[in-house]
């Protein structure tokens, strides 16, 4: 059974009341079950979603800086990475708050592009003009 999804710019408060009343949801969970799963939902799916390259972009100070602004604002935060290993990005994410599970090494700039795309980012920070280039209006110069 389908769970609703928000719409583009609808607020938390308006998608949780509709997502609660829908009548699929009322006959399949009781009221605590559709709460949490429409809580959950939201979260997924409305917040938006901002990526940092890592060298280069999260590792300057003015990186971390945007970072650290977006999710104060409750984005999800991601580090999508050419690098092939994620060890050393790691205390940089535990610094900015970033979950390890969205740490990414790609082990090349067409594999992070396709993983942006895999994510459902909305912005991706980067550094590299010719990554920028392919993502098109989600990818931003830092």
């Amino acid at each position: 059974m389908p769970i609703p999804k928000p719409q583009k710019d609808e607020s938390q408060n308006d998608y949780l009341q509709r997502c609660m009343s829908d009548h699929n949801m009322i006959k399949e969970y009781t009221q605590d079950q559709r709460a949490a799963i429409c809580k959950s939902t939201y979260q997924e799916l409305a917040t938006e979603k901002i990526s940092f390259d890592f060298d280069g972009t999260l590792d300057t100070q003015k990186g971390l800086d945007l970072a650290l602004k977006y999710k104060e604002q409750g984005a999800t935060v991601y580090i999508i990475s050419a690098r092939d290993s994620k060890d050393k990005m790691l205390p940089r994410a535990n610094k900015a708050g970033i979950l390890f599970s969205r740490v990414y090494a790609t082990g090349s700039n067409k594999a992070k592009v396709e993983k942006v795309k895999e994510l459902g980012i909305n912005k991706h920070y980067d550094n590299n003009p010719d990554v920028i280039k392919e993502l098109g209006n989600i990818g931003q110069l830092i």
